[in-house]
C-alpha cells in the first residue's frame, strides 16, 4: 500500500510547522513549500516555490498527486497588509488562484483547505457567538483578501467540482508563535526580564478585549479533520468558543515571573481598528462533521509558550 501525501504551503510559518508534525505522525509523506531557500523541518520534503508562479506548482502537483493540500501561505500579519495592500492582494488573493488553478490542472482529486480569517467578519456585528452563516464583513486589508480568495475558491467548488473546504480560523496561539502575535510578544518580554535583558517593564496595547484563543496544536487537528471528514464547500469556524480577556492572559503570565513587572500601555502596540469587546467564535459545525474538540486548556498553552522562549 502506497504512503499517502499532503502538500502544505507555507510551511515554515507557525502552523505549517505543527500541521506537518501531525501529518508525519498520521503517516503521511509530507510536501512543503515556501519561498525561502531551506525549510525549518527537516523531516519533510521541500521546494522553494513562489505560490504565484504557477507552472511549478503545476509540475509540483502532477509529480506528488497529493491526496490533501493545505494553504496556509500568505500575508498573516494584519499591520503588514494595512502597510501594502496591494501586496497582500497579490500573495492572499492571487496566490490562492494560482494553487486553486494549478490543482485543477494537475491534482484535480486533492482535498484542499483553504485558510481563512475570523477578520472575515465585522468587528462590530451584533451578536457575541459568530456562526458560519453571519454574513461577512471585513473592516481591513487583511479580512478583505481573505474573503476575496474564500469567493473565488467557492466558484472553483461549484463551477469545476474541486474538493476546497474553507476556514475562518480565530486567534491561536502556542510554542514557536511570532512575537509579532500578542501573547507570544508577552511571553517573550517577561523572559526577557527574567534574564535580565531588559527593564522590569512589559509594553502592551489595549487589554480591553476578549478574544477568543484557541491552541495551534488543537487547530492544525481540525485542519486535518475538516479534510479527512468534513465537506467540499463548506467553511468551518475554528475556533475554541471561549473568551480570554487580555489583561487575564498577562496576568497569567507575569506571574509566572519572580520579578515585579510594571505594565505601562505603548502607543506603537495600539492597533489602529476597532475590535469588538467579546466576540467568540462558534464551532459546532465542525464539531458535527468532523468529531473535532478543543482538548488543550488556555493555562497549558501559556505555559508551553512560556517555556518555548525560556529554552530560546
Amino acid at each position: 500500500m502506497s504512503t499517502q501525501s499532503a502538500i502544505i504551503t507555507g510551511s515554515n510559518g507557525f502552523v505549517g510547522k505543527w500541521l506537518a508534525d501531525l501529518l508525519q505522525t498520521s503517516g503521511y509523506r509530507v510536501y512543503g513549500i515556501d519561498n525561502t531557500d531551506t525549510s525549518r523541518n527537516p523531516s519533510i520534503e521541500y521546494a522553494k516555490v513562489n505560490i504565484l508562479e504557477k507552472d511549478k506548482l503545476c509540475d509540483l502537483f502532477a509529480s506528488v498527486k497529493p491526496e490533501m493540500i493545505f494553504h496556509l501561505a500568505g500575508v498573516s500579519y494584519l499591520p503588514d497588509a494595512d502597510k501594502s495592500p496591494l501586496g497582500s492582494i497579490e500573495i492572499n488573493v492571487l496566490g490562492s488562484l494560482s494553487i486553486f488553478e494549478a490543482a485543477r490542472i494537475a491534482s484535480p482529486s486533492s482535498a484542499i483547505l483553504f485558510i481563512g480569517s475570523s477578520k472575515e467578519y465585522n468587528s462590530n456585528i451584533n451578536a457575541t457567538v459568530i456562526t458560519e452563516d453571519i454574513h461577512p464583513l471585513p473592516e481591513n486589508f487583511y479580512g478583505i483578501t481573505k474573503y476575496s480568495a474564500e469567493l473565488f475558491g467557492q466558484q472553483y467548488v461549484r463551477q469545476f467540482g474541486m474538493k476546497i473546504s474553507f476556514t475562518r480560523s480565530f486567534n491561536h496561539t502556542g510554542p514557536g508563535q511570532s512575537p509579532l502575535f500578542v501573547c507570544s510578544d508577552w511571553a517573550k518580554q517577561i523572559v526577557n526580564i527574567e534574564r535580565g535583558l531588559s527593564e522590569p517593564v512589559l509594553l502592551t496595547g489595549s487589554l480591553e478585549s476578549t478574544i477568543d484563543f484557541t491552541d495551534v496544536r488543537d487547530v492544525v487537528d481540525g485542519y486535518y479533520r475538516i479534510l479527512k471528514y468534513g465537506k467540499a464547500g463548506e467553511v468551518y469556524n475554528v475556533c475554541s468558543g471561549r473568551g480570554f480577556t487580555l489583561e487575564w492572559i498577562l496576568t497569567y503570565l507575569a506571574e509566572k515571573s519572580g520579578k515585579k513587572i510594571e505594565i505601562r500601555s505603548e502607543q506603537s502596540k495600539m492597533r489602529g481598528h476597532a475590535t469588538n469587546r467579546y466576540l467568540t467564535g462558534d464551532n459546532s459545525k465542525l464539531m458535527k462533521h468532523t468529531g473535532w474538540k478543543c482538548s488543550i486548556p488556555m493555562e497549558k498553552t501559556l505555559d508551553d509558550l512560556y517555556e518555548y522562549w525560556r529554552n530560546c
